[in-house]
């Protein structure tokens, strides 16, 4: 998909402009596009065209600012697209070792099959399989499935074998590999740094792969009206992939890369002898934020929370590192003048983020340091306080309220009624003029929930009332507010004079129809640095 590099002026004209501030819609408005920036925007009527322009008519249509999404894992979901088994609306467990059993047939013996995609909350069976599924169907292959919130998968006994994991093995630290009552033998579930047993063994992606991951990233999210990601967790091979993707023309989105310093402070000892920090880059790629994570996901039980999870009363979930290591993790990054970017879902994981951070704070005041709590799903009041006193940005993603928010869903199975109230309050976040910025957790969930205008359609539509938001409010926290979570909203994220031209159009009037519709509503066109790179309009 290749851009439009043409140097002519594009003008917008006729169509309902909802500019990222949270102002009230433009009806009838007029946007121009010359050099990559902004340089008219008003009304029909009271701005002049400039000759040779591009005059594209919206009448009927909205114009927004082009999504950015807050939280990606943008290679990993190119990646899966390309290479993996989608296992998203499965019915079954049963269903899967049918799709598994299937693919298997067109590969050779002992090459690794990966899977991801399944929701076991809207299953009958209400269970995770297990490697006595998987064993029936995989006999002479390694098989590795994975749900699509993530933090555990499924392993079949090939899997097992191949990273010499028994009833002795113990679990490492911040992990648990799941074991049968009676035998001790693990049931091929592992959860959050177990993982990383099989991830050890298990082929590596290539720079290659990855830069043809990018490349199909880069396809999916311009089609969906977006022109800025957030890619979270980047290792030294995505480093390099993106460097190449930049230099080779590949990389057609804006990009904040967070380095990964979960696992090792070896990123952070690179960081720090090169002298690198937060925003170092360019328009096109740039570094972000460190990323840490405390807990896990709701849908895997892992999410740390202060009372147990109402379909497993013993269980509280699990730290993934210890909240002094994180204080560690996040005083050190800090110190670095580094953003930091901390996974936490669960509201104790909430509080040991927020105690990491004003730690931090307090030992190394510093302001304007736009630190992240990524997630950031169930908060209580006094924790909305906090975050606005330390000035946290919560990255939250909306299309998770969608999918597990209603009634009967994932959320309240793991947490009962009371606690679902809790689940994603955008509306008291907004109401105490705290920063959200919205993202899609892409890579993890499967392609369609990408789509920014279903997190649209979540936010406004949120299950419990008293959290909705306004469809301005909720187009902000998708454009305006991400581009202050990666320090970059004095160039883009709104339709305003100087900005950068990254502009989206929809097929309809987002203030002339009801809020139940937005989410049928389609990408016409993205416009980045000025130049047309997705068009779905007939010319």
């Amino acid at each position: 998909m290749d851009c439009d590099m043409s140097d002519q002026s594009i003008v917008l004209k006729g169509g309902t402009l909802i500019d990222g501030t949270g102002s009230p819609p433009l009806p009838n408005s007029i946007i121009i596009l010359t050099g990559g920036k902004i340089t008219e925007v008003g009304s029909v009527g009271e701005i002049s065209v400039p000759r040779y322009s591009k005059i594209i008519d919206i009448q009927g249509k909205t114009v927004i600012p082009s999504f950015i999404d807050s939280h990606t894992h943008f290679i990993l979901m190119g990646d899966r697209i390309l290479t993996t088994l989608n296992l998203s609306m499965t019915k079954s467990p049963s269903e899967i070792m049918s799709r598994v059993k299937t693919r298997l047939k067109e590969l050779p013996k002992g090459v690794w099959l990966t899977g991801h995609g399944w929701d076991e909350s809207t299953w009958m069976e209400k269970r995770y399989p297990t490697k006595f599924d998987l064993d029936l169907v995989s006999p002479k292959n390694p098989v590795i499935l994975t749900p699509y919130y993530g933090h555990l998968m499924v392993v079949n006994t090939q899997a097992l074998k191949a990273a010499k994991i028994t009833k002795e093995t113990p679990d490492p630290p911040g992990g648990q590999i799941d074991r049968d009552p009676q035998t001790m033998e693990p049931t091929g579930i592992l959860r959050e740094e177990a993982m990383t047993l099989i991830d050890s063994v298990r082929p590596s992606r290539t720079k290659n792969e990855s830069l043809t991951a990018i490349q199909r990233a880069c396809e999916i999210v311009l089609s969906w009206g977006c022109s800025s990601i957030h890619e979270l967790g980047v290792n030294s091979i995505d480093f390099s992939a993106y460097q190449a993707a930049l230099e080779s023309g590949i990389l057609k989105v804006r990009t904040y890369i967070m380095p990964d310093c979960q696992f090792t402070e070896s990123m952070l000892d690179g960081l720090e002898t090169l002298g690198i920090k937060t925003r170092f880059g360019n328009e096109f790629l740039r570094i972000g934020a460190v990323k840490i994570y405390i807990d896990g996901s709701i849908g895997a039980r892992t999410a740390v929370f202060s009372e147990a999870y109402s379909d497993e009363s013993s269980i509280f979930g699990s730290f993934t590192i210890s909240p002094q290591e994180l204080e560690q993790r996040v005083m050190r990054a800090h110190k670095l003048g580094m953003q930091v970017a901390i996974h936490a879902i669960g509201d104790r994981g909430i509080d040991e983020a927020l105690n990491a951070i004003e730690t931090s704070l307090k030992r190394e005041p510093r302001t304007n340091h736009r630190h992240r709590v990524e997630h950031c799903e169930v908060l209580n009041e006094e924790q909305i306080i906090r975050i606005k006193q330390l000035g946290v940005v919560p990255s939250m993603q909306p299309n998770f309220i969608g999918e597990w928010g209603q009634h009967g869903g994932m959320y309240e199975q793991r947490l009962g009624q009371n606690r679902l109230k809790l689940c994603n309050p955008y509306r008291q976040l907004l109401d105490e003029e705290i920063v959200v910025a919205f993202g899609s957790d892409s890579g993890y969930c499967p392609p369609w929930p990408f789509n920014p205008l279903y997190g649209l359609w979540a936010a406004v539509n949120h299950p419990i009332e008293e959290n909705r938001i306004s469809v301005e409010e909720a187009v902000k926290c998708y454009t305006l507010n991400g581009a202050y979570a990666s320090f970059e909203d004095d160039m883009k994220g709104s339709i305003e004079l100087g900005k950068l031209a990254d502009i989206t159009v929809l097929s309809n009037d987002l203030s002339s129809i009801s809020t139940a519709q937005i989410k049928n509503v389609k990408v016409e066109l993205t416009i980045v640095n000025g130049k047309v790179c997705y068009s779905a309009i007939n010319s």
